[in-house]
């Protein structure tokens, strides 16, 4: 083959399954965040216990609604937010322990959590390592003062100073960080000079997003109320272009648009939602696809504590959801086994015959049923995504 045989190719998997959590609670909702948070402070949420519990009674009735659960292995667990490291580390402790309980595991499963800044501690990394944890996330996004103030999130000085120091000595060593580029008020060497002090510090996975404006999100009220300007489009694209060949200097695998990784390192759970994989989504908010069907609890913490979990779901469209999910990936992957497993013939020759097309423009490699983009697709991928949707 050509230089596939020097990455990991992604292939189905048929017999595991992943477990998201979601915690709603944050110390304050960040202006740009469309997730389902809410902003309590610095104290604990007055119903944690509760919610824990309400956690517990979702996976017993899924697994109700779905008995072959039982019979994958679970080899990814991940608790996000929200900020999930405002929860207790008892209460994550006897969370797991119940999955654990409840499922079969992988002997190398990932267990990942994510971590804001203010709640990082090398206590807190001690305490994640004791009870099983092995990857963690924190959501940076900038170092800069002024960019955090604009995307409205809480900043205390000497958890960002002591960022590299805490996460390089951690007892955990599948670390990442989320860094954000676009931010309006910070230019291109801005964001870089965020990026050389990570880079140095050699961390195994970087996630590097572009700002985007939701719909529904304070940010995008500012917006449309002309407070604030709308992400810096031109500098979006122009770090967006540099970064790969960048990372790999430095080398890191691209292995999604926005994700950067060290060989080994790549967030296994993530890599569910991009290869297809179903996975349990747990808690207010969250999302799940199981059995070849979606589902969505209500983004209320009080109404999911409440209520019996829907056992109403909606059945994928394989076609479409290949398509928004398979084609994110920039490292290569089995293409024929993913069409051949997941659609019908009608479908199959759709995707084939699109895809031959991709190739002859010159914007991906096929080699015996491995397909990778070049990196000529990148500014045009949405645009290419659409043409194989149905």
């Amino acid at each position: 083959m050509k230089e596939f045989t020097k990455e990991t190719i992604w292939q189905v998997r048929n017999s595991t399954l992943g477990v998201y959590v979601h915690f709603p609670y944050c110390l304050k909702k960040c202006d740009y965040c469309d997730f389902f948070s809410v902003g309590i402070g610095s104290g604990p949420a007055n119903d944690e216990s509760t919610l824990f519990n309400a956690y517990q009674k979702e996976v017993l009735e899924r697994i109700s609604h779905f008995p072959k659960l039982r019979e994958r292995t679970v080899d990814t667990v991940f608790l996000g937010g929200g900020t999930p490291s405002k929860a207790s580390s008892t209460n994550w402790q006897n969370l797991i322990q119940f999955l654990r309980s409840e499922f079969s595991f992988a002997s190398d499963t990932e267990i990942s959590i994510e971590i804001n800044p203010e709640d990082l501690s090398p206590k807190l990394l001690e305490e994640y390592a004791s009870i099983g944890i092995n990857r963690v996330n924190v959501g940076v996004q900038t170092l800069n003062p002024k960019g955090l103030e604009f995307l409205g999130r809480h900043y205390d000085k000497n958890k960002y100073d002591s960022l590299v120091s805490t996460l390089t000595h951690s007892p955990i060593k599948r670390v990442g960080i989320d860094l954000m580029y676009g931010i309006p008020g910070l230019n291109a060497f801005d964001f870089y000079q965020d990026l050389d002090i990570f880079l140095g510090a050699n961390l195994p996975h970087l996630s590097l997003y572009s700002l985007t404006l939701e719909k529904g999100t304070q940010y995008s009220r500012d917006v449309s109320e002309k407070k604030k300007t709308e992400p810096e489009e031109y500098t979006q694209s122009d770090i967006l272009i540099t970064l790969p060949e960048l990372m790999k200097k430095f080398g890191y695998r691209w292995y999604e648009v926005s994700n950067y990784a060290k060989p080994g390192f790549e967030s296994k759970h993530n890599l569910k939602y991009w290869t297809y994989e179903p996975y349990l989504g747990i808690g207010p908010g969250a999302h799940g696809m199981i059995e070849g069907f979606r589902y969505g609890n209500p983004r209320n913490a009080d109404l999911y504590q409440k209520k019996i979990p829907t056992d109403k779901y909606e059945p994928i469209t394989p076609s479409s959801e290949l398509s928004l999910t398979l084609f994110r990936l920039f490292s290569p992957f089995r293409y024929l086994e993913f069409i051949e497993t997941h659609l019908e013939k009608k479908s199959q020759s759709k995707y084939i015959q699109t895809i031959q097309s991709w190739e002859k423009r010159g914007l991906c490699e096929l080699d015996d049923g491995v397909f990778q983009w070049k990196k000529e697709a990148l500014l045009l991928l949405d645009d290419l995504i659409f043409e194989i949707a149905d």
